[in-house]
């Protein structure tokens, strides 16, 4: 009997988490595959402004943000998701591989819109089709290693597609993601069938998780405001450097993996650190630190960017698992998943505001300003957090 279980199991892990943590990399590498060529495909082939560049990134993000709950509801309706991940990456597919030949700014932001609708369909739902597998070991571990994925492919995305444009010019990472996401299609076929079990979190209930417990709105802002920062640098941040001298795209791509990759490496061990101290300090602390180093990046010479990088990499670590166990600790059993449903929503805004903000402040004082006024947003977060958490229990 042990042995069948034993061997059940192997296959059953594979399928369930394994596959799903390629799928959920794959999705977020092709989201940052074209920020390190913006400049070159917006602004050099197709003759557009900085908003352009920015906008081509903020406006899947808001796809996600509309489409993200929608999809949830339909595929909890439907009773299935696997249909739906495969419609979702096979349909990205495409749109990608059209943008090849599209040269109008406007139809290319139309497309990127239903593009996103598309793509968040496939990963958003490979997350809640994990959540459907029953008998599944320790679910923490394993949400965690979807984190994990998540991130990694957030971060290795960039400097991958900055070498991309270098060497095949500035539409290739479009047509790589085209491809890649073909791949991930036909993997997503691979993925077992399973029933929807759970219902996504309405924004009523989001409310009501807030109302009976108001001071989630600090891990929620703090989550919101790091998502801000991260959505700056991606798409505003290769543009700073290009004014800086940094032309090839290659090393825009590298400045930003200095930050990325660091960021999700240390998020077990500040995880674990937050365990051990409490989440006070180190969202405090963190948020301080964060803020005046982001506020200095838009004067610090190219040369000495690439330390400043890490060490923003390195406190953007410290600051994520502070803000989710804050979440988790401030919610009951009755309203986790909501509060958890309102963190999310309140880190996808943040990611798709951070461009269109950075864009704005670029207008309006420079790319330096810009960074200021991220820089400042942390230290009131700071400041916040300290005034609330003062009489924290760390245990």
């Amino acid at each position: 009997m042990s042995g069948t279980t034993s061997n059940g199991e192997s296959p059953a892990i594979g399928k369930a988490i394994l596959l799903p943590c390629v799928l959920l990399f794959g999705a977020m590498f092709n989201l940052t595959l074209v920020v390190a060529g913006l400049k070159e495909l917006m602004i050099e082939e197709l003759g557009g402004t900085i908003a352009d560049a920015t906008l081509f990134f903020s406006v899947e993000t808001f796809a996600y943000i509309l489409f993200a709950p929608l999809w949830g509801i339909v595929s909890d309706r439907a009773g299935r998701r696997k249909a739906f991940i495969v419609t979702g990456f096979l349909m990205s597919a495409a749109i990608y591989a059209y943008y090849g030949v599209v040269d109008s700014i406007d139809l290319l932001l139309i497309l990127r819109f239903i593009q996103g609708a598309f793509t968040v369909m496939g990963w958003s739902l490979v997350m809640a089709h994990v959540m459907d597998q029953p008998g599944i070991g320790s679910r923490g571990r394993w949400m965690g290693l979807l984190g994990a994925s998540l991130i990694f492919g957030v971060a290795l995305g960039a400097p991958v597609g900055g070498y991309v444009t270098r060497w095949l010019g500035a539409r290739a990472p479009l047509t790589a993601a085209a491809a890649l996401f073909g791949i991930l299609t036909l993997l997503a076929l691979a993925l077992p069938r399973t029933r929807a079990t759970r219902e996504g979190a309405r924004l009523s209930e989001i409310a009501e998780a807030l109302r009976s417990q108001p001071r989630l709105l600090l891990p929620y802002g703090a989550h919101f405001i790091d998502r801000l920062a991260v959505g700056l640098f991606v798409v505003i941040f290769p543009l700073y450097l290009d004014s800086q001298g940094a032309a090839d795209a290659a090393v825009r791509g590298r400045y930003l993996s200095a930050f990325l990759v660091p960021f999700a490496f240390l998020q077990f061990f500040t995880g674990r650190w937050t365990e051990r101290i409490g989440p006070a300090r180190p969202l405090v602390i963190g948020s301080f630190l964060y803020g005046i180093l982001l506020a200095v990046v838009g004067v610090t010479p190219l040369h000495l960017l690439g330390p400043v990088m890490v060490g923003l990499g390195v406190l953007a670590a410290v600051m994520f698992p502070p803000a989710i166990v804050l979440t988790s600790q401030l919610s009951d059993a009755r309203t986790r998943g909501s509060a958890v449903g309102g963190f999310n929503l309140a880190g996808s805004l943040g990611f798709a505001i951070g461009p269109i903000l950075g864009a704005w402040a670029f207008t309006a004082g420079g790319f330096g300003f810009a960074f200021a006024l991220s820089g400042a947003a942390e230290v009131l977060l700071g400041l916040a957090a300290w005034r609330w958490l003062r009489g924290w229990d760390r245990r």
